[in-house]
């Protein structure tokens, strides 16, 4: 019905080869497609956490503090800032297929975290995946990660002019990942990470527009069967416009380094557990005296424990902590939150 929508479409334009053209062109683009789908394997699954955080600022930072996603987000400047429950819907379908490189996959996910009382913190995430795995074990993939409007809170802006005004900070993030895969034994496999991205703020702060590069390897070592061991490091410098900056004294240019571990462990046929210990430095780069960063950097320190248990072999239950402490060398004050969650995940027959 769709592609007969589609051609009908085309036939209404006034030049009759024009429409021959266009139509034997998307018949032929969808055959392909239709064709190719049908070689292919599908699969989806869909999940919902519910949370309660103690730091609404400071949510999203800690939830995406891990080698899997996206460590160095914004440094916060106005945390405590109340407490909210949330809840995390979440989908992705995934698309593979052999060929005669090996298997091809390709997922799509979306997400978002919903906030119940503090609505403006609400935000989407999303993400495409691409990977090609090569008859030598050898895997390379590709990923494409967007958070449009992630609301940071209220925050203040200096002027030029010496004045100060109050006003809502939001970013949008965007970052591309190259993943590089390589087993060096049956149990011990070798990643290497880099990336780019940029975090392109609202007006007024657009001076924190930020361009970034990450480098790092990880390390996955399945010690015996049932325990996985997950260990990564990574080097990010970040850089702001100088010429933006400079007039208002706010360069938030760093050069981060992350590392962290995670543990699994299967403690029974259908129960597991995941920890994880995360410790991130953040070093401000700027080299104006003036400025409000001068001379200061961040350490964070963070840990997590989660359960999953499997009801049936597609539906599982989850069950978290997360805590989280961190420290600007300029503020005598330790900012401490904590993260608990419940939720289920359930993965759809493959087709």
């Amino acid at each position: 019905m769709m592609l007969f929508y589609i051609i009908q479409s085309i036939s209404s334009y006034p030049f009759k080869t024009y429409k021959r053209v266009h139509a034997s062109a998307t018949l032929f683009t969808l055959l392909t497609i239709i064709s190719c789908c049908a070689e292919a394997e599908w699969s989806s699954k869909v999940s919902n956490s519910s949370y309660y955080t103690d730091d609404v600022a400071l949510f999203s930072v800690t939830r995406r503090l891990s080698l899997k996603d996206d460590p160095t987000q914004p440094v916060v400047d106005r945390p405590n800032q109340g407490g909210d429950f949330i809840n995390e819907p979440s989908a992705e379908l995934e698309w593979s297929r052999e060929n005669f490189l090996g298997k091809s996959k390709m997922s799509l996910n979306a997400g978002g975290y919903i906030f119940v009382d503090r609505t403006p913190f609400s935000h989407g995430l999303y993400e495409l995946q691409l990977s090609q795995a090569f008859l030598t074990d050898t895997k390379i993939s590709l990923h494409y990660n967007v958070i449009p409007d992630l609301f940071l809170g209220k925050n203040t802006f200096k002027q030029a002019s010496g004045n100060d005004s109050e006003e809502d900070e939001k970013l949008t993030s965007h970052y591309w990942s190259l993943f590089l895969d390589q087993p060096l034994t049956n149990n011990l496999t070798i990643r290497l990470l880099g990336r780019y991205g940029l975090r392109n703020y609202n007006a007024p702060f657009q001076n924190r527009n930020t361009q970034f590069w990450t480098l790092g390897p990880h390390i996955e070592w399945l010690i015996k069967p049932g325990i996985e061991l997950l260990v990564g490091y990574h080097y990010e410098p970040g850089t702001a416009s100088y010429q933006k900056t400079v007039n208002v004294n706010d360069d938030i240019s760093y050069v981060n380094q992350y590392a962290s571990a995670e543990l699994k462990i299967h403690i029974l046929e259908r129960l597991s557990s995941v920890f994880i210990v995360d410790f991130e430095n953040n070093k401000f780069d700027t080299h104006n005296i003036n400025d409000l960063h001068y001379g200061s950097s961040e350490n964070v320190f963070q840990g997590e424990i989660e359960l999953l248990y499997e009801l049936e072999r597609n539906t599982a239950i989850k069950l978290g902590w997360q805590h989280g402490s961190r420290k600007l060398t300029s503020d005598n004050q330790t900012i401490k939150n904590n993260n608990v969650w419940l939720g289920f995940e359930y993965k759809f027959p493959t087709l």
